[in-house]
């Protein structure tokens, strides 16, 4: 099926031509998590938050060795695992395991009191799954007024070409025994878990390593010894020997080598075409909260027959030029094309500098400038998904919702408008009528 075959269809249509039962983009399901008093308490995290973060300086995103990254692991808090039933619709799992995510999702999710889960079907009860998935994130959209960031960022990845989690929509009740009983606790998304099933069904040679960086220096060289690479790669599962000589290869590379012999060999490393489309679509939405910005929320599969590494995308939330913590909101919509990552980073600074990732890449934004990423194309996607959501939405947060939705929220520009501009922005930078704007040190 070509790119245009697939534009030619209708938003649901796409939807449930590409995703399985579980992530269904025309309906809303219905999730109920029911714990004991015990279990609801014990998911309290460890650690108060008050842990000494340097903004900025190093690596001040990973978390304590052997310990999960991001700002609130960094800050010293830890998520703790519990026993709970889990009813997705009809079907019941009586021991699943639950706990918190997120990082600045949780810390704002405090102030709310709505926050994400993570819920894995498999960790008490091997073998047991929906629909083919063991684990089911459930994102509750504090920070995006129009519940559709995510969704519609995995899209338009896919829609590119470049391996995307898929998304739904669920009402999540909450039963605490002796509490309360299937209290509302709001419209949440279901992400697709990135794991072994993911690069399976996403990658034409399943069995390679994956690995979830963070890092404001990615691909610089550490010496040979792996230990000095792990938390901030963070292996998702067990990479061999090799595997990890492959990582510490390509920071050799990209740290050591001349200009010559990084231009000669990256593409040994790197697969340049999917690099191309994913930092195409990447730098569309203006997505500072990412590798662009302080290195994160990221995946990397390195393939097990190429032994090449490819992108894949996570925590879209901030996508659409909506992370305000890095420059400001004009800078943000004009985004430079050819240099869109703040401050100093060797990795991009290099591969910008080679024609065999530079040509595809900018010949992916001219692509895709004609095609998905039309304005109205976000529109239409919007309205649908919005007539489809509205219902399930909290009163609380409606009027939010629905000033998202028309493209007329204050508090942040929403989709609507910011694809026309960020759309804009590209074509006269393409065109050569505009340079864009730098980021140089992140600050507003």
């Amino acid at each position: 099926m070509t790119l245009r075959t697939v534009l030619a269809l209708p938003v649901f249509a796409v939807v449930c031509l590409a995703q399985g039962g579980l992530f269904q983009g025309a309906k809303v399901s219905t999730v109920r998590l029911a714990f004991t008093r015990e279990q609801w308490r014990g998911l309290e995290p460890h650690g108060s938050g008050n842990g000494g973060v340097n903004f900025g300086r190093g690596e001040w995103l990973q978390g304590p060795p052997g310990k999960r990254n991001g700002l609130a692991s960094a800050m010293g808090i830890e998520f703790n695992t519990v026993h709970a039933s889990l009813t997705f619709d009809d079907r019941e799992f009586h021991d699943v395991a639950v706990r918190y995510k997120g990082n600045g999702t949780y810390l704002e999710g405090m102030g709310a009191g709505k926050f994400s889960f993570k819920v894995d079907l498999h960790e008490f009860v091997k073998g047991q799954n929906l629909a083919g998935s063991t684990k089911l994130n459930l994102h509750s959209n504090i920070t995006d007024p129009s519940w559709m960031n995510e969704p519609l960022s995995y899209r338009l990845y896919r829609d590119a070409g470049v391996p995307a989690p898929r998304t739904g929509y669920t009402r999540l009740y909450l039963t605490v025994a002796r509490e309360y009983e299937k209290r509302y606790a709001g419209l949440y998304s279901v992400v697709e878990n990135v794991d072994d099933r993911f690069t399976a069904r996403s990658f034409a040679n399943k069995g390679g390593a994956l690995f979830k960086p963070v890092s404001t220096s990615l691909f610089r060289y550490l010496g040979e010894d792996w230990a000095k690479y792990n938390q901030t790669y963070d292996p998702k599962g067990s990479p061999t020997v090799e595997q990890k000589q492959r990582v510490i290869d390509f920071t050799k590379l990209v740290t050591q080598a001349s200009d010559a012999e990084f231009a000669a060999r990256l593409g040994q490393y790197l697969d340049l075409e999917e690099f191309a489309r994913y930092m195409a679509v990447m730098v569309f939405l203006s997505d500072m909260d990412g590798i662009l910005g302080p290195g994160q929320n990221f995946y990397l599969y390195l393939d097990p027959k190429t032994q090449k590494f490819s992108f894949v995308p996570w925590d879209q939330d901030h996508s659409f030029g909506q992370f305000p913590m890095i420059g400001s909101q004009q800078q943000r919509n004009n985004l430079s094309i050819h240099k869109p990552w703040v401050g100093r980073k060797r990795f991009f600074e290099r591969v910008f500098a080679v024609d065999a990732f530079k040509k595809p890449y900018l010949a992916r934004l001219e692509e895709f400038s004609r095609t998905i990423f039309e304005p109205q194309r976000f529109a239409d996607q919007v309205d649908e998904v919005a007539t489809v959501i509205r219902p399930a939405v909290e009163e609380s947060r409606l009027d939010r919702f629905e000033r998202a939705v028309a493209g007329t929220s204050r508090s942040m520009v929403p989709i609507k408008p910011f694809v026309k501009l960020r759309s804009k922005s590209i074509i006269d930078q393409l065109a050569g009528r505009s340079q864009g704007e730098r980021i140089e040190d992140g600050s507003r």
